[in-house]
């Protein structure tokens, strides 16, 4: 059987990057600026929720058990995240490099991006299990944007890795 050739070029004989590629590259880029963001005021964040949490628990309103349960383990999951805020933020700096990068690569067709792209997903991760630990799963919505989101993102560049061929 005949292979064909997935490099598309054109009217100036340069290559065409393919469109499931160039689109997960874009929303890669997109979402890299927005991490970015997180990272760099996630000290502020940290504050500004255990505070929230802090004047919640002690407003004098009435709170059930599960209610005071929760602000206890989120209050918990906050200092943690504050004693290890610098370590957090370098995984989190790294991670997003790697991943632009890996994106970058990609554009350019090399199959090394998609190593790259995959180590910059993976290490938030596995370094935030390891300084967090379970804790960070306060919910569905944790589990989703932490593991699930980046596993889809890997699958979907893994369906566009035939393209990859440098």
């Amino acid at each position: 059987m005949e292979e064909t050739n997935p490099i598309q070029l054109n009217s100036d004989g340069k290559q065409v990057i393919p469109s499931g590629i160039n689109t997960l590259t874009i929303l890669t880029f997109i979402g890299s600026g927005l991490s970015l963001v997180f990272v760099v005021l996630t000290p502020f964040l940290n504050k500004l929720f255990l505070g929230f949490m802090e004047k919640a628990s002690t407003s004098g309103t009435e709170l059930t058990a599960k209610q005071i349960e929760d602000i206890e383990k989120g209050k918990a999951v906050m200092e943690l995240t504050a004693a290890n805020m610098i370590p957090l933020m370098v995984i989190g700096f790294v991670s997003i490099a790697l991943c632009v990068l890996g994106a970058v690569w990609m554009r350019k067709l090399k199959k090394d991006g998609f190593w790259v792209y995959v180590g910059g997903q993976l290490l938030p991760v596995v370094g935030n299990f390891i300084l967090l630990g379970t804790d960070q799963f306060t919910g569905v919505s944790s589990v989703l944007m932490s593991v699930a989101l980046p596993l889809v993102f890997i699958a979907l560049y893994f369906r566009q890795i035939k393209y990859l061929v440098k």
